[in-house]
């Protein structure tokens, strides 16, 4: 073997040891990082509680729990994880993957990224929840409106390519309102929000309607209903005064981040001739506003409307509007910028966590006396959860 080979075979193995070396520091440092930087709670990006380190014992041990937790501690704390994520994310992209965690990211013709969240009807689900509220309706005397809005899905399926697989929502409203009994006033939000609707009803990044789509369908609802409309308005636009929020990337953006994607704008509504009590009954805390701010500076800019999701909200104002009782998923959050200068009193009810903590709803709407009951709900949760059990 000449000096030449020597030297090539030499430079081989050279560059094999200083790659494992590279390898190996890379490993081990990322390990180092685990043991010695404080374990995180919360990822903003996910918009998540992250696994915390499992409990070393004997038992965790012998069945398999100590691993399985260990698993999900290294996976939730590794070094850079948020960046990571997104790095994926963005690489799956360019492989011509746009399906991530259940959610299409799609690209408008400005170039900026939309997050679909995908829509797969389950029947037997939606039949079970009409029954639910069909049994409701039943049982008071005082008028059900069932206001029922679709989601992006439903606005940007046609532009989404053939590869993104979403079942037709309009057909899900057909059947529902098949469905219902005439006791329930139907309300489809599909007229407005879809084959009249804007862009920007839908935020880019998050699975929720905007102020400017929640506006859109009260004041259609309100209409359609044939009631006295209380809410200030000036030639057909909202009367009130607007902040806009920037930098929101909501919850579907956390299941797929990416370094591409165009954060959103929220706009919070308020009337400055209003005057509120808003009370949250299990947490006892109580506001004239039914905006909290301190989420506006937190990721989840959403939740700014009351604060998130909660049991029971009873909320008066200053007009002289009928009492009404909500029944509601997170889209009548947004909604009640504007409903609570419709209505005197409003008791807002989240099935999700009210399961008769206090009575029936039915006797509840007696207790309470009010004029009518308004659900609002999206047509993804009407379709996937099994909590309007607790209505009847």
């Amino acid at each position: 073997m000449n000096t030449s080979e020597k030297d090539k075979q030499l430079a081989v193995k050279a560059n094999g040891i200083m790659l494992a070396v590279i390898f190996l520091l890379f490993l081990f440092g990322f390990a180092a990082a685990l043991l010695i930087k404080p374990a995180r709670e919360f990822s903003e990006v996910e918009n998540r509680n992250l696994a915390q380190k499992p409990e070393l014992s004997w038992k965790n041990i012998t069945d398999g729990t100590f691993s399985d937790q260990l698993e999900k501690y290294i996976s939730d704390q590794i070094l850079w994880k948020d960046s990571l994520v997104s790095l994926k994310t963005d690489f799956d992209k360019l492989l011509a993957n746009n399906y991530h965690n259940g959610v299409y990211i799609c690209k408008e013709k400005s170039g900026d990224l939309r997050y679909i969240q995908r829509y797969k009807e389950n029947e037997a689900q939606i039949k079970k929840n009409v029954g639910c509220i069909n049994e409701f309706a039943g049982n008071i005397d005082v008028p059900v409106d069932f206001i029922l809005v679709p989601n992006a899905a439903a606005r940007f399926k046609g532009r989404m390519p053939e590869s993104m697989i979403t079942d037709d929502q309009e057909a899900s409203f057909a059947k529902v309102g098949a469905e219902l009994s005439d006791k329930v006033n139907f309300y489809p939000m599909l007229e407005p929000m879809v084959w009249n609707g804007h862009d920007n009803y839908y935020y880019r990044t998050d699975h929720h309607w905007t102020s400017l789509g929640a506006w859109t369908a009260v004041m259609s609802y309100l209409d359609d209903s044939r009631q006295n409309i209380l809410i200030p308005t000036d030639n057909g636009q909202a009367a009130y005064t607007c902040e806009t929020v920037g930098d929101f990337l909501g919850t579907l953006y956390s299941k797929a981040p990416s370094a591409f994607a165009t954060s959103d704008n929220v706009q919070i509504y308020s009337n400055p001739n209003g005057a509120y009590q808003v009370e949250w009954v299990s947490e006892g805390r109580t506001s004239d506003s039914i905006i909290d701010r301190s989420f506006l500076e937190k990721k989840d800019k959403y939740a700014a409307f009351l604060g998130g999701n909660f049991t029971r909200v009873n909320i008066k104002s200053n007009n002289s509007g009928e009492k009404v009782l909500i029944l509601k998923d997170s889209y009548a959050n947004a909604a009640m910028q504007f409903l609570v200068d419709q209505y005197s009193e409003i008791t807002m009810i989240d099935m999700r966590y009210y399961h008769m903590q206090e009575k029936k709803v039915s006797e509840l709407v007696e207790e309470l006396g009010v004029d009518r009951v308004i659900m609002l709900y999206n047509m993804d949760f009407l379709n996937e959860d099994n909590n309007f059990i607790w209505i009847s």
